[in-house]
């Protein structure tokens, strides 16, 4: 592999650290891992990312303008509400600071869903840097009522104005073809798991488990990942209930992240009444908000993680990677589109999405079987090597260098 100079590189995200999202998490991993190749980060997100100020502390205008230093570069939690005037902060940034390449982090939901400005950037920067537009799904921002067939096109527009696209899976890069972007300015990219494993010992597991009031013999399948729709932990909370009563179901992180949070909530509302009028309020538990340490212990408490997507299994889903990064078994639903590194009975089992019953079936079968789940849970880690982030980050810079 040629030698890349290095590259003063501005990652434009919705949402960020201390902020709570998968893509913020995704966008600081790769920060951290295009910096470790030398890489100049720059990253520009959401005032929401400010660190809490120290009780009785007032910063300036001034100090709140200036970039914040951190290990791997600097950040600028400067966006309000990701309208126009926040494109052009984007295009001060890269102007100041002579960036070599944008990277926006692309996800309706972790910018304003009623603004199509981060969808008209490209236009905007166009001259002052390349923009490389990282697609973590093709979902489209409400923008008004009646907008109609205007939410798919600014979606579009963003794409082929971009001078570069990365999907994160097969589907969204056929996709993305698909519109008439050529393939040279299209790459196909994965994500890594943005929780780094911990190593759990025995001792750490049965704490776990006792914390979740547990008897020695209970089986316990596992959610990872905030709640949202498309990600049918309704499903697995009525596959629970046809279940037998020794086996209980554990959400592990917080129950909504910083974006689309109106949303969110809605659902989560009609999930617990779900739990309620099931009767399985003994048998689901919360754990909130982990730490990495937290959340690697409680995924190794787990006798099988349980990801039944609607949408299907997919490459662009960081619940996915973490679950793999820490060999456990995955029962997830099967995909739209091929996928060939996640191979059903191998290193995965797979049913048909929305049906809770095939769920149930499949997660009763795994339970009774440890064979197989440790042999599922050992492919597991083993495919997980396939989405280390150095790889990542090293096609990510190597895409960028491309585009100069």
């Amino acid at each position: 592999m040629r030698r890349i100079e290095a590259m003063r590189i501005g990652l434009i995200s919705g949402e960020y650290p201390p902020m709570q999202g998968g893509v913020g998490a995704f966008t600081q991993e790769l920060a951290r891992h295009l910096h470790a190749l030398g890489h100049e980060i720059h990253v520009i997100t959401s005032r929401l990312a400010r660190p809490a100020q120290p009780e009785g502390e007032r910063r300036s205008w001034r100090q709140l303008s200036e970039p914040l230093e951190v290990p791997y570069g600097f950040v600028y939690p400067r966006a309000r509400r990701w309208r126009w005037s926040d494109v052009g902060m984007i295009a001060d940034v890269a102007l100041r600071y002579e960036l070599d390449v944008l990277n926006i982090q692309y996800q309706a939901a972790a910018y304003n869903m009623r603004s199509a400005a981060i969808n008209l950037a490209p236009a905007r920067l166009r001259g002052i840097a390349p923009v490389v537009v990282t697609f973590h799904d093709l979902r489209v921002p409400y923008l008004f009522p009646k907008a109609g067939g205007l939410r798919d096109l600014v979606v579009r527009i963003l794409a082929r104005s971009a001078q570069g696209a990365i999907a994160t899976n097969g589907a969204d890069f056929e996709q993305l073809l698909s519109w008439g972007l050529p393939g040279e300015r299209v790459r196909q990219i994965p994500i890594g798991s943005n929780v780094t494993p911990h190593r759990v010992m025995p001792e750490s597991v049965a704490v776990v488990r006792r914390q979740l009031g547990l008897r020695p013999a209970d089986r316990l399948l596992g959610y990872f990942g905030f709640v949202h729709e498309s990600k049918g932990a309704d499903l697995l909370v009525e596959a629970l209930a046809a279940l037998p009563g020794d086996v209980h179901l554990v959400f592990v992180g917080g129950r909504t992240g910083a974006s689309d949070r109106a949303n969110n909530e809605a659902f989560l509302a009609r999930l617990d009444a779900l739990v309620e009028r099931l009767g399985l309020a003994a048998r689901v538990h919360w754990t909130g908000f982990l730490d990495d340490p937290g959340v690697s212990a409680h995924l190794q408490a787990c006798d099988l993680m349980v990801l039944p997507y609607r949408d299907g299994i997919s490459l662009r889903r960081g619940t996915l990677m973490a679950a793999l990064a820490h060999g456990r078994p995955v029962l997830s639903t099967l995909p739209t589109a091929p996928v060939p590194e996640l191979r059903h009975g191998e290193n995965v089992w797979l049913v048909p999405p929305e049906d809770a019953a095939a769920l149930a079936d499949a997660a009763l079968a795994l339970l009774e079987d440890a064979a197989l789940l440790e042999r599922l849970g050992a492919a597991a880690k083993e495919t997980e090597a396939l989405f280390s982030w150095e790889r990542i980050a090293a096609a990510t810079a190597a895409f960028f260098a491309e585009l100069r």
